[in-house]
């Protein structure tokens, strides 16, 4: 068990390990996707204004320069005149640096002609544009302005290049960027691939754990009902061998062997419990016939409500009246093909439980009628019923619902899983429903064969 454990624990943690490997992978690809994608459209933008600058000789600036000369000259001729000491020189130089932003940005004819290449290319071009001025210098005004923002940040605009003017009132030097408005689903477009493999390996590796750990539950749950069966077995066992084993001495007693009426009561024991184990054997070689695959059932026509009144009056005599049976029977003359010995075996393994597990006066009702061309029997009895975690396993082989002391109800855990077995053989299906404390309901669905 704790080896179990400590194999658990150390597949969990491969796997975390795996999933921090796969989320650093994707965050890398990702990363790199990113970098290629802006030296992709940088390279675009340069072969644009290359190509711009040949086809016209201009960089689609021109405009914008003369304008910001002009404006220059204004701020010269009339602002400069208003700053009454330095302070006012410094406010008056930003606000102007800020402003031949705008000119270049509202002026340039750059933009249309790099949409216009690259969308020929089959690029994406919904992409805004940014103008940052690095330096603006007014001459003879003493204003003269500097930034230092960073070309990029946080890899969301895209360095396209560096420009630098000087006209008759102004030198210049400003930086162009592009910022891409489908940037992510760009980049996710091109990992798709990637991450497609990386999300199918991590869905394997998953799938595998937990075949794996589903493998393991289930061997443990099998290790422990084979142990309860044998144990449940041995007990079995033993009881009618040590009482025969105990008969056996008692007839080599002198006062047993001379007493006629306590032979035969020794013999009478004896045979009772020769009978009762070679039951067990019965079950156990039964059990075994159904678990091959050319078991088949000998199938011969009856007609059902008789079938299951005569099972239930048999089992009131086995029982000496000490059950009451009500038959609610309604497939009145109808006749399907079964297997009469195992059928009534079926039946009579429901109903022998609807007794063991029953801590009061045990009240069983038979039910039986037609629901489209299929015949649905229920047993249904008033006993303590199967909690909710045990129900779904009730059929399991060797499976035996835990009543504190294992061995306080017979068995070896056999009962219902013969049962299904045999609903199977016949083409049929077997359910339950049970309420702890109010009782159980078995349902054998057959269909109608004739």
């Amino acid at each position: 068990m704790m080896k179990r454990g400590i194999l658990i624990a150390m597949s969990l943690s491969a796997i975390l390990v795996f999933l921090l490997v796969q989320v650093y992978l994707v965050d890398n690809i990702w990363k790199q996707k990113e970098e290629q994608l802006n030296f992709r459209y940088t390279a675009l933008s340069r072969d644009a204004l290359a190509s711009m600058m040949k086809r016209s000789g201009q960089n689609g600036f021109e405009k914008s320069m003369t304008i910001l000369d002009i404006f220059s000259d204004l701020i010269t001729q009339k602002e400069l005149s208003r700053c009454k000491n330095r302070q006012d020189s410094l406010v008056l130089g930003r606000q102007a640096m800020v402003e031949a932003g705008s000119i270049i940005a509202k002026n340039e004819s750059f933009t249309d002609y790099l949409k216009l290449y690259i969308g020929h290319l089959g690029y994406d071009t919904t992409f805004k544009t940014r103008v940052i001025v690095r330096r603006y210098e007014i001459f003879h005004s003493g204003i003269g302005e500097e930034t230092a923002e960073p070309y990029i940040k946080h890899g969301s605009l895209v360095f396209v290049n560096n420009f630098s003017e000087e006209r008759d009132h102004f030198v210049i030097e400003f930086d162009y960027l592009i910022k891409l408005e489908q940037r992510n689903r760009i980049v996710f477009s091109e990992i798709l691939l990637s991450l497609s493999l990386i999300l199918a390996s991590l869905i394997i590796v998953l799938a595998g754990y937990w075949l794996t750990l589903r493998n393991l539950m289930e061997e443990k749950r099998l290790s422990d009902l084979k142990s309860d069966f044998i144990n449940n077995m041995t007990h079995e066992l033993k009881t009618p061998l040590s009482t025969i084993t105990v008969a056996g001495r008692t007839l080599e007693m002198e006062q047993v062997s001379a007493n006629g009426e306590k032979v035969r009561e020794t013999a009478r024991m004896i045979g009772k419990q020769s009978v009762h184990l070679n039951q067990l054997i019965n079950t156990i070689l039964e059990v075994s016939l159904l678990e091959r695959e050319q078991f088949s059932p000998e199938m011969k026509p009856v007609v059902i409500d008789e079938l299951l009144h005569d099972i239930a009056e048999a089992f009131i005599t086995s029982c000496n009246n000490g059950v009451e049976i009500k038959e609610d029977l309604r497939c009145t003359g109808i006749v399907t093909e079964a297997d009469i010995l195992y059928f009534t075996t079926m039946i009579n393994n429901l109903l022998s439980n609807a007794v063991k597990y029953c801590d009061k006066e045990p009240v069983i009702v038979i039910l039986s009628a037609i629901e489209a061309k299929t015949i649905n029997i229920s047993i249904t009895d008033n006993g303590i019923g199967i909690s909710r975690e045990h129900i779904s396993h009730v059929f399991d082989k060797f499976y035996r619902v835990p009543q504190g002391n294992i061995h306080k109800v017979k068995g070896l855990g056999l009962g219902l899983y013969y049962v299904k077995r045999i609903a199977n053989a016949h083409g049929g299906e077997v359910s339950v429903t049970s309420k702890p404390g109010k009782g159980t309901t078995f349902v054998i669905n057959l269909p109608i064969k004739q």
